[in-house]
């Protein structure tokens, strides 16, 4: 199931090579054939625009789809978590103001045909996506292994996610910023990030850090044993704030080129990982409220 919204020039001015050319520079799109595949690799966010290529007649139509020629459509995927249309909108915003669109949004609770209003295209895909949540979780069968997470929790990964390459390029070099991941521990869902031997990061609040140990990895008979470890975001921060400076976001930037003797012992100190642990896509972390009114 999926949010499919069809674009038309108010004043018939435009092709197949004004597509590509707006899609074929702009950030986190990828061009295949008739389709500007939006992706982003930091939060997990896709959908796709695609061209309408040929006339169809009045058959060829499903229900839902208009009937006079749209040259283009985008397509967002329900049962996914309520984020995505957060970055979504901002995109399908520019592409309609680019080109100066009309729309048809054939979905329950969208915009119909014409002006494009943004605020709908948010009520749209959200009615519809609770309404994926709904449809696939009534059958207990398929409510096995679905991983979920408070929205605010969500919603609060894909903003330090959405900005993450933005603070990186304004700290430089000197630091590194982790992306949030969302991994499978021991069968609960959490949020982790990567803290390297103990390297400097900017770094916010999740459940769990994840400590790559290669410099700072255990000794076994004489010998250094590299693995991976977790400690819960609490008990490492006295260490964090010891060496780092809070910022307004929350956010705590770690103030040192090479880790300090306190920071070392702490990071050697910690106890070798053997929890099942697997990794999660960010579109299938889904937001808990909803799936707790759907499941039922």
């Amino acid at each position: 199931m999926s949010y499919d919204l069809y674009f038309k020039p108010r004043n018939d001015s435009f092709s197949d090579e004004l597509f590509h050319s707006y899609f074929r520079d702009r950030p986190n799109y990828k061009c295949e054939g008739a389709q500007a595949w939006y992706g982003n690799e930091d939060t997990g966010v896709y959908f796709v625009f695609e061209l309408q290529t040929e006339q169809r007649s009045e058959e060829d139509y499903d229900d839902d789809e208009p009937l006079e020629h749209f040259p283009v459509a985008l397509n967002i995927n329900y049962l996914r978590p309520s984020y995505f249309i957060f970055e979504a909108e901002p995109e399908v915003t520019a592409f309609v103001k680019h080109f100066d669109f009309l729309v048809s949004d054939p979905q329950m609770k969208g915009m119909g045909e014409g002006e494009y209003k943004a605020e709908k295209l948010l009520s749209g895909w959200n009615f519809g996506n609770e309404f994926g949540y709904a449809s696939f979780l009534k059958d207990e069968n398929n409510r096995s292994g679905v991983s979920h997470l408070p929205a605010e929790q969500l919603q609060n990964a894909w903003r330090w996610n959405w900005s993450r390459s933005q603070v990186q390029a304004r700290v430089g070099e000197s630091k590194f910023v982790p992306r949030i991941m969302f991994l499978n521990l021991s069968g609960s869902p959490v949020t982790a990030a990567v803290w390297p031997d103990g390297i400097s990061v900017v770094v916010t609040r999740v459940d769990y850090l994840c400590v790559p140990r290669k410099e700072l990895a255990p000794t076994k008979f004489f010998r250094k044993k590299e693995d991976t470890t977790f400690v819960e975001w609490d008990k490492a921060l006295p260490v964090l704030l010891k060496h780092g400076t809070q910022n307004n976001d929350g956010s705590i930037s770690l103030n040192y080129m090479t880790p300090p003797s306190d920071v070392v012992k702490f990071i050697q100190s910690l106890p070798s990982e053997n929890r099942a642990i697997e990794g999660l896509s960010a579109d299938r972390v889904l937001d808990r409220e909803i799936y707790e009114r759907s499941a039922v």
